[in-house]
């Protein structure tokens, strides 16, 4: 987990911005974005912290479905067994061919280690 976890952060980190720029939350989720937003996004990361296994996994992005609208309106769903490690596949895909936020390791194996352009 320690490749996976921070790249979980980031990501879903990432989709709580982007999904409340976007206005996609409703009166119930945002009213939790907003608690996530002021003292919960500490509390995603514990709880990704804790993850160690794909079925921890599983119920963190089960716990965050809101944040994969735009999955589940492309027929994909993060909340399946299927969906979950795909998801994760796809993170790791990325990360390996470079496509991931500077301080990230390009490479299985390198220290994570800030990059400057």
């Amino acid at each position: 987990m320690s490749i996976i976890g921070p790249l979980l952060v980031t990501d879903m980190k990432k989709r709580l911005i982007t999904e409340r720029r976007l206005g996609t939350f409703d009166d119930k989720t945002l009213g939790f974005y907003m608690m996530l937003a002021h003292s919960g996004e500490q509390e995603m990361i514990e709880q990704i912290a804790k993850c160690k296994t794909m079925s921890d996994i599983n119920q963190l992005l089960c716990n965050y479905h809101f944040l994969f609208i735009d999955e589940k309106d492309h027929g994909r769903s993060v909340v399946s067994v299927d969906g979950t490690q795909e998801y994760v596949i796809g993170l790791l895909t990325e990360r390996i061919s470079g496509g991931y936020p500077k301080g990230y390791p390009s490479r299985a194996g390198e220290k994570i280690t800030m990059h400057y352009e």
